[in-house]
């Protein structure tokens, strides 16, 4: 699974799988970093990062995006539709050599790797009172907040099962609301109940993981994840 910050080792991994048909690659075009930097410190306290190799993927791809526009690359397929339509990626014109995976698929190179199956973003439940909760780190500081008030309750739960059972039991949303308000955000009820699914599952997610840890807080937080449930799709055909 590769999204669009998947980048340098975890695309040449992608692609390896990918170039000799170990699997399928699934999600959203990756970041497009293949070279390898040496960094030199400078006399002042600054450094110097130095490109001194390249990497290629078993087919002979390289793919590194180019370095024109390289800062807002991720913003301009925004804005083009790439992250929700397949039909608007764009191949690299500064690569158009067409390479061939084991089994003789065509695939390419400059500008990371292209997915075998797309999986669009999805925005089901986004709102902007969502969105300035979650960038903001608001539902981030209500968790921590929330749990460090309650930890000696919240730590007789041993599984992640068991402790979002018992969260379900509390009003975190109307508490999550109020505490977005202290910090600045108006509540919004209609924009809340749209987004109540996605603050509520990162919300326990969160309380969860200060808790039980990682694997915990992933277990929770997949399950809303559509290119996961894909994969999950997939694995059973």
């Amino acid at each position: 699974m590769i999204d669009e910050w998947s980048a340098s080792a975890s695309e040449i991994f992608a692609g390896a799988i990918q170039d000799n048909d170990r699997g399928t690659i699934i999600g959203r075009r990756s970041f497009g970093k293949g070279l390898v930097q040496q960094q030199f410190q400078m006399g002042d306290g600054s450094a110097l990062r130095l490109t001194v190799a390249r990497y290629y993927t078993p087919s002979g791809r390289c793919i590194q995006k180019p370095y024109e526009d390289y800062d807002k690359d991720l913003v301009n397929r925004y804005l083009h539709g790439e992250f929700d339509s397949e039909d608007s990626i764009r191949v690299n014109k500064t690569d158009s050599t067409v390479y061939h995976t084991k089994n003789g698929r065509q695939v390419f190179g400059g500008g990371g790797i292209m997915p075998d199956i797309f999986v669009p973003r999805d925005t089901t439940g986004t709102t902007s009172y969502y969105n300035k909760i979650h960038n903001n780190g608001i539902i981030y500081e209500f968790a921590f907040a929330y749990t460090d008030r309650n930890r000696e309750k919240l730590n007789s739960y041993k599984t992640a099962d068991e402790l979002e059972a018992y969260l379900a039991t509390d009003d975190l949303l109307s508490q999550l609301a109020a505490f977005a308000e202290e910090k600045g955000v108006r509540k919004n009820p209609t924009m809340i109940e749209k987004s109540k699914q996605l603050i509520i599952n990162k919300t326990n997610a969160y309380i969860i993981r200060n808790i039980l840890g990682d694997c915990a807080f992933y277990q929770i937080l997949n399950r809303e994840d559509v290119t996961i449930k894909k994969a999950l799709e997939e694995i059973t055909k």
